[in-house]
């Protein structure tokens, strides 16, 4: 049974295929007209006969060819009129053509944004979607991928409504990340397999940025293989049409940050920007910008190497508390999307930390806490500051029952062991973006933390404990610290110092403490270790927060550190590190997204995110366990994202989204490069305009000849015309 579809197609061609019986009719005619009059011989006709033997030859070539003109012409244009159904059919496809699935993959990435002559690569490749699907024939169906990170499938189902697809093409918004080659791959596969259509074409519209096409590396390349042997199988016909130029000019801000990890207010830190020029030449007097909350501060101008990164830094004062935003801008060049770069700044109005005391004590300096809690907070003298941190001590008993949310940072002292109940609180915690601190002591059981906090590495802590090394009981043998170049964020502010600096950090002399066994694999970094090489300070992310760990004391029963003058920065270095999970958060790369814990009394809470183009966006907060969590993903687009949250709770928060610096690199493959980075693909490499405009003749009517063949017959029609002219007007040669 014929298919709807194509019966529909065929039915009111088919009667023509027989009329390819009336491409007969000439010769009929002509064999009729051979036996039309009766022979009479008569005098003369000696005469004639004699001429027509003469003139016979050519007469009849004259006949065959007129013949064979008028035989093609009605062969050709029945042919022509029955394309529809030899179509539908699948009959004789050289003339009919068939159907075809065709699937624009269009690319995504940043780099897409490059301007020339008005209009971006990204313009150019929708413009040149656009053509191909209008010229593309009837019958034909068309789907639509962006290749992106995530990938997005515009138009999966293969659709024949041409005129829809040029609309969603041109409504296509660029987003402004880089691509996931692998998802992007699988995605058009997707698209392919749901295709019934057996003939395929794919064709990737792109600037080819060495970027985007390199794809995966090591292990993860062996998915990128799989996935091109199934479009491979898949037998498509595949077009790659680079829209990029080598060499290419483009500067950029590669990165945004401050020199401290939080900031309080009325303290002063330095805005920092890297600018790199990644163009074929020199770039000299270039304008880098600073604006604070949308007023224009300071700028400087910078000469940019080729190839070379180059710092410049602001120094700016935050006085009053809150979320502040802060840009910094350089002057446009043809991808103005890296020109711009954002950090959101949450400045407090004091850090408040927790102190949990393991062996609180009465007498001063003899609880495990005093020494921290006086080089966090000192008492404030007429001749110095306020300390900027807000310091309370709590007995361990008071862990599960206080609310934690509200303190930047929890610091764990000689705490003996550990409930289910407390690791799961200081989990939560940890989850909202706090940091937690845990220091040794002669009370705590290894047993209970490896249990408990450690967990064989899924645990909060970062290393495990193992045996404790020399006793404080003796202090017949003490150990010094090594800063291991001061490469660490908690101890870089001595790097560069005078001798008699630095000695105040390794002059400290530790009698005992714990070992720390870092798992292989782990994120876990070094901050400070022992002589010797074993880990002295431990730091390693934990969801949204961090983790320090500590292999000695907090107070000067294992070392003598908390009597030097190290101890109090280096501990202050400590907290900000901790609590810096909470500044991280707020700053993001483009296409992930903005994540942010809260209590949990914000569950099913109302939220609005209003996008950098002035859009909102409305969701709300789900539970998340025991808290309740922003996620928000639409982040295609780089710029300042302010957050709406409320009721129960109220509040509003700034995050900021931030182009990928690999996305800045114009660095193209050529044809041999995408040969490599795509092993096992076929494909057709198109680049210079001329090429590109045959493309699209190319691909709107491969398969199918009935144009050729009308255009044939009205040739055929004006041949035979002359040629009837012709043989119809010179005498016979006698």
């Amino acid at each position: 049974m014929i298919p709807p579809l194509i019966w529909a197609l065929g039915f009111a061609n088919l009667p023509l295929i027989y009329g390819l019986g009336a491409a007969s009719l000439p010769v009929i005619i002509h064999l009729l007209n051979r036996r039309k009059f009766r022979e009479e011989r008569w005098a003369a006709m000696r005469f004639l006969l004699a001429a027509i033997r003469k003139n016979q030859r050519r007469i009849r070539l004259e006949q065959l060819l007129l013949l064979l003109v008028r035989t093609l012409i009605i062969a050709f244009l029945v042919l022509a009129m029955a394309k529809p159904y030899l179509e539908s059919a699948g009959a004789l496809p050289i003339i009919a053509g068939r159907r075809t699935h065709r699937v624009f993959v269009l690319d995504g990435s940043m780099s897409m944004g490059y301007a020339t002559a008005d209009a971006t690569r990204f313009d150019q490749a929708k413009g040149l979607a656009a053509r191909l699907a209008r010229e593309s024939r009837r019958g034909d169906a068309l789907s639509v991928v962006l290749m992106a990170d995530p990938p997005r499938v515009v138009i999966g189902d293969p659709s024949p409504n041409h005129a829809e697809v040029v609309k969603e093409i041109e409504q296509i918004a660029m987003p402004q990340g880089g691509t996931d080659l692998t998802s992007s791959l699988q995605a058009v596969d997707r698209v392919l397999d749901v295709s019934t259509i057996p003939q395929k074409e794919v064709i990737f519209l792109t600037d080819a940025q060495t970027a985007s096409w390199r794809g995966a590396e090591g292990s993860a390349r062996d998915g990128l293989k799989r996935v091109l042997a199934r479009i491979a199988a898949r037998g498509p016909r595949t077009v790659l049409i680079d829209l990029g130029q080598a060499g290419s000019e483009n500067r950029a801000i590669v990165d945004l940050k401050l020199n401290v990890p939080l900031v309080v207010a009325g303290s002063s830190a330095l805005v920092r920007a890297s600018l790199k020029n990644f163009g074929p030449r020199a770039a000299e007097g270039v304008t880098a910008r600073l604006t604070i909350d949308g007023r224009l501060g300071p700028e400087q101008v910078v000469d940019l190497p080729v190839g070379e990164e180059v710092s410049v830094a602001f120094t700016q004062t935050f006085p009053v508390a809150g979320d502040h935003l802060v840009e910094v801008k350089i002057d446009d060049d043809p991808l103005i999307l890296d020109n711009r770069r954002w950090l959101s700044v949450p400045v407090r109005e004091n850090l408040s930390v927790l102190l949990v005391d393991g062996a609180p004590k009465s007498e001063k300096f003899a609880s495990e806490t005093d020494y921290l809690a006086t080089a966090l907070s000192p008492e404030s003298t007429t001749e110095g500051a306020p300390s900027t941190m807000r310091v309370e001590v709590a007995p361990e008993s008071q862990l599960t029952r206080r609310d934690l949310a509200p303190y930047d940072a929890i610091a764990l002292c000689n705490v003996a062991r550990f409930t289910r109940e407390e690791v799961d609180a200081l989990d939560d915690y940890l989850k909202l973006g706090g940091g937690v601190i845990v220091f040794g002591g002669d009370q705590v059981v290894p047993e209970n933390y490896n249990q408990m906090l450690f967990a064989d590495g899924k645990g909060l802590l970062p290393a495990a404990l193992g045996p404790t090394v020399g006793d404080a009981s003796k202090k017949a043998r003490s150990f010094g610290f090594d800063a291991l170049g001061f490469k660490h964020p908690i101890v870089a502010p001595y790097a560069g110092e005078s001798d008699s600096v630095v000695a105040g950090l390794t002059s400290a002399r530790s009698w005992q403490y714990e070992t720390l066994r870092i798992p292989p694999g782990s994120s876990a970094q070094v901050a400070l270790a022992f002589e010797g090489g074993n880990p002295a300070v431990v730091e390693r992310p934990r969801h949204r927060g961090r983790v320090i760990q500590v292999a000695t004391s907090a107070d000067a029963d294992w070392t003598t550190w908390p009597l030097h003058h190290s101890y109090p920065p280096i501990m202050e270095q400590m907290v900000y590190q901790a609590a810096s999970g909470r500044l991280d958060e707020r700053n993001v790369r483009v296409g992930r997204p903005l994540e942010q814990s809260l209590p949990a009394a914000g569950s099913e809470a109302p939220a609005s995110v209003r996008l950098p183009d002035g859009r909102e966006v409305s969701t709300r907060l789900p539970a998340a366990g025991s808290t309740s969590r922003l996620n928000f993903e639409e982040t295609e687009i780089c710029g300042p994202y302010l957050v709406k949250i409320g009721p129960p709770i109220a509040r509003e928060t700034q995050f900021a989204v931030n182009p990928e610096p690999l996305e800045s690199d114009p660095a193209k493959l050529d044809k041999a490069g995408l040969t490599q980075a795509l092993p096992g693909l076929d494909f057709a490499y198109l680049t210079s305009g001329s090429e590109l405009a045959e493309a699209a003749g190319s691909v709107g009517a491969r398969g199918e000849l009935h144009r050729g063949l009308l255009e044939a017959m009205l040739v055929l029609i004006l041949v035979e015309t002359v040629l009837a002219w012709i043989f119809g007007h010179h005498p016979p040669k006698s």
